[in-house]
This record gives structure tokens, C-alpha cells and sequence, in this order.
């Protein structure tokens, strides 16, 4: 089953919200958005050459008045500067707690604390950002007992996750939807990886595939796609159609998909390439970020996705144990604060 991320798939639901709520109504069915239009079409109503939706008379004669945002190469709005968190929910079903392990999200924000690097390096490009990691995993606790929800209650999680903890408008919060719950946006039994959206802070949603994680990720688990999300909310944190999705050009959604491989204990950029797990040695890998250039490409072509981080010799990257967060304002060189 191929995979890919529906962030744009969800954009333009939100939008048919606004602008045709007969058919998108204000208040999300617990099946989805995709219950209501497919996800297939959905992931296409932004194109200019979509005119006519086969069997939806409703889609065919709005989209005769109206086209929904286009989002061009580079960033209208400002990037993302401010603190990731991990949050771990424990969801509570029939059958019982669920919840992604202590071990498991302890590696992955491992995985978020050296990735964050090349990621806050690559979307220079876009504009000024800041990417800082927390080390801290926040707990959260809700009763779901079909093991089931949809974004809309995922956004009113992430607005109680924050009030609970005084965090600041500055945040960005990382969902690791464990196996044995379902997002029904972001359903994993349809080969969805995640995506990224906005409650009253930016957020992201990752499915993770299987337990046991590492840094490597030799498995496919989790972190292409976390990094995928990480890398177009810092980008895009409002998720408004106004800022470009800068992974997707790359894969998965638009394939082949590249990744961007890093190696040795410096995290040294090593080569970026379509073939996973590769014929070499590496510590760590992100999904491959577009060059703005080619950004509205699907494809886009191969120089535009393998390419190294662009390098920023007069900045650095300050790893504070002490604060227990990584301060990303650089790429090149590591001050590692005791």
C-alpha cells in the first residue's frame, strides 16, 4: 500500500468547510473528512486542471465557481521559531491503555533532537526560523473507548495540553499516534503517515508503524514521516494555504521518494538517495526537503531533492542538558552546554 501524508488533503477540507458547508459541515463527523468527500479526491481539489469530480454532481458544479488557494514556491507568512514537545496520550479503550512506550518516544526524540539540525538548515531557504527541542515528554490522558477520533477532537486536545501546561503560543506539540487507535484523518490502514495542522499552536500527527524504534529507523516505523511533518510545520505553522508544503515535492507523495542520510559523530551530511534502507553506514535520515524553486513540482526533480544542507558557518547549534532542549540556530558546528 503506498504511503503518504494528507496535509494539504486536509487543507482543502477546511477550506470546503468555510465555503461550502453543505457539503463539509462546520462540525467534523467522527468517520473524517474523508467520509464525506474521499481522500483521493481531496488530495487533488487544489489543482487547477481538477474540473469535474466523477460521481459528485455538488464537487463538479462548486468547483465551476470557485478554486480553491494555490500555494506558490515561497512563504507568505512567517516560519515557525519556537519549542517542539512530545506529548505521549494514553488512550484509554474497551480494551484496554494504549499508548506509544516510554523506550519508543524516548527514541524518538532522540531521533527529533539530531534531525531538528538539518531540518532548521534546509528550510532556511524559506525564510528565519528557530527549531528547539524539548526534552521533556508530556503525559496527557483520554478516554476513547471505540479507539477511535478525528482531528477536529485532536485539535481540542492539543488547546487542553497547553492550558494544562502555561505553554507559551511559541510551541509546537508532536502527536505519536500509537497502533491499536485510529485517526480517522489520518488512518494508518490507509498507508497515511501523518500530517500537520493548527489548534492554537501548531502540531503535528505521526503514525507510528511498529514498537522497538531506533534512530536509524531501519524499519520504516516512524521517522520519515516524522521528520516529513517537522520539517513543513516549521514552514507552514499556521497551515493556512498561504506557505508551501516543502517535503511532498520529495516523496512521499510525489514519487520517488528521496531521502537525506547523515552520518558519524559530527551528523555530517552524507548523501541523499532514493533507495531505503541504503548500501552505507549512517547515523540518522530526514525525508529530503525541495528546493523553493521547484516546491509546486510533483515531482520535482531530482537535483531540487538531493542536495546538501545549506551551510551556515557563522552560526551555531547549542544542546543545553541543563534546560533540557536543543536551540537550533545554526548547522554546522555543536557548543555542547554541561
Amino acid at each position: 500500500m503506498p504511503r503518504i501524508c494528507v496535509t494539504r488533503a486536509l487543507k482543502n477540507a477546511r477550506y470546503l468547510q468555510t465555503v461550502a458547508p453543505h457539503i463539509i459541515p462546520p462540525v467534523e463527523p467522527l468517520e473524517g473528512f474523508a467520509s464525506l468527500v474521499p481522500l483521493h479526491v481531496l488530495t487533488v481539489l487544489h489543482r487547477k486542471q481538477v474540473h469535474k469530480i466523477p460521481g459528485r454532481p455538488d464537487l463538479t458544479e462548486l468547483l465551476q465557481t470557485i478554486q480553491l488557494p494555490a500555494i506558490g514556491n515561497q512563504a507568505v507568512d512567517p516560519l515557525f521559531s519556537g519549542t517542539l514537545l512530545f506529548v505521549q496520550i494514553t488512550f484509554n479503550t474497551r480494551a484496554g491503555a494504549v499508548s506509544v512506550n516510554n523506550a519508543d518516544m524516548t527514541t524518538a526524540l532522540e531521533f527529533a533532537t539530531l534531525a531538528a539540525i538539518p531540518i532548521s538548515a534546509y528550510v532556511t531557504q524559506y525564510g528565519t526560523n528557530s527549531l528547539r527541542v524539548s526534552q521533556t515528554i508530556l503525559p496527557f490522558s483520554v478516554d476513547l473507548p471505540a479507539g477511535r477520533y478525528n482531528d477536529q477532537t485532536l485539535q481540542g486536545w492539543i488547546n487542553t495540553i497547553v492550558n494544562q501546561n502555561g505553554l507559551p503560543n511559541s510551541s509546537g506539540l508532536v502527536v505519536l499516534n500509537p497502533q491499536g487507535v485510529t485517526n480517522t484523518d489520518g488512518d494508518i490502514n490507509q498507508g497515511i503517515l501523518g500530517y500537520h495542522g493548527k489548534a492554537n499552536v501548531p502540531y503535528c500527527f505521526v503514525n507510528v508503524f511498529g514498537q522497538n524504534l531506533t534512530v536509524q529507523d531501519t524499519d520504516d516505523f516512524y521517522a520519515w514521516q516524522l521528520s516529513h511533518e517537522v520539517a513543513e510545520m516549521t514552514v507552514d505553522p499556521n497551515a493556512n494555504n498561504r506557505n508551501p508544503e516543502v517535503c511532498d515535492a520529495c516523496g512521499p507523495n510525489c514519487p520517488p521518494s528521496w531521502r537525506d542520510f547523515f552520518i558519524g559523530p559530527d551528523n555530517t551530511y552524507s548523501q541523499t538517495t532514493e533507495v531505503f534502507p541504503p548500501g552505507f553506514e549512517f547515523t540518522f535520515f530526514i525525508n529530503a526537503i525541495v528546493q523553493p524553486n521547484s516546491a509546486t513540482q510533483c515531482p520535482a526533480k531530482q537535483a531540487a531533492c538531493a542536495y546538501a544542507p545549506p551551510v551556515l558557518s557563522n552560526r551555531l547549534v547549542l544542546y543545553d542538558r541543563s534546560a533540557g532542549q536543543a536551540d537550533v540556530v545554526g548547522f554546522n558546528a555543536m557548543v555542547t552546554l554541561v
